[in-house]
């Protein structure tokens, strides 16, 4: 993506009509985007990526033929440099979204609010998908009962994928997110560390290592409730150069 470009050029996809119609007038209420296609299937949608070469494309998750996550590793494949934002009335494909990269994950009926904060992360994006260290999070302001509670990263222990959603985890609480934890991972400051496809750790909050059998390890964190999460085995080595194994 050219990140001189004031304009960003996006494509949507979905087997509604009317949805295409209303996620395009949504995008072009954000200001700065130029939508420059729309399809209502996996083949359409690539044919008009490889043609049109857009900043992003907006999918539906449930499509006939190739689903939205689908078509998402599809564009990835062929178009590296693309933002893929899949969209959905049902919050299942969270965790599929995640494995496949996608910038973001939008819930029906897509709010503007909501909206102009993704683009504004297609916005920001690089080449090289860095995030600058003034673009890191400092705070997530998180919708519950009807207002949004504004909680610190700071205060966060860790992150996690539970019920399709992603969690963020405190001392004494714990709050649903409106992002995937890829979208979680590229934004939080230094110190978090992936220890498990599904879960996202502060480091200085790892209290113990603990062997599970087989090569495996499991993490004890400090936490009032002594939580526990895993450590996948290929994550092992990287852990280790972060927090050396001795004896």
């Amino acid at each position: 993506m050219n990140v001189a470009r004031t304009t960003i050029r996006a494509v949507v996809v979905d087997d509604e009509p009317l949805a295409r119609d209303e996620l395009t007038f949504l995008l072009e209420e954000c200001g700065g985007v130029e939508v420059v296609g729309a399809a209502r299937n996996a083949a359409a949608a690539l044919e008009i990526c490889e043609e049109h070469r857009p900043d992003v494309a907006f999918v539906d998750l449930r499509m006939p033929g190739p689903d939205g996550i689908a078509l998402a590793e599809a564009l990835r494949g062929r178009l590296p440099s693309l933002a893929v934002v899949v969209v959905s009335a049902h919050d299942d494909g969270a965790i599929r979204a995640y494995e496949a990269d996608v910038l973001d994950y939008l819930l029906k009926p897509v709010r503007l609010e909501r909206l102009r904060c993704t683009v504004e992360r297609v916005r920001g994006r690089t080449p090289a998908n860095v995030v600058r260290p003034d673009e890191a999070l400092t705070r997530l302001a998180v919708r519950r009962k009807g207002a949004y509670v504004v909680v610190d990263v700071a205060d966060v222990i860790y992150f996690e994928v539970r019920d399709e959603l992603v969690w963020a985890v405190t001392e004494f609480d714990r709050f649903a997110l409106d992002l995937t934890l890829a979208a979680v991972e590229a934004r939080v400051p230094d110190g978090f560390f992936r220890c498990h496809r599904g879960v996202l750790v502060r480091l200085e909050k790892i209290r113990c290592i603990e062997p599970s059998g087989a090569g495996k390890f499991g993490l004890l964190l400090d936490h009032p409730d002594e939580v526990r999460v895993p450590l996948a085995r290929e994550r092992v080595k990287s852990l280790r150069e972060q927090i050396p194994f001795t004896g």
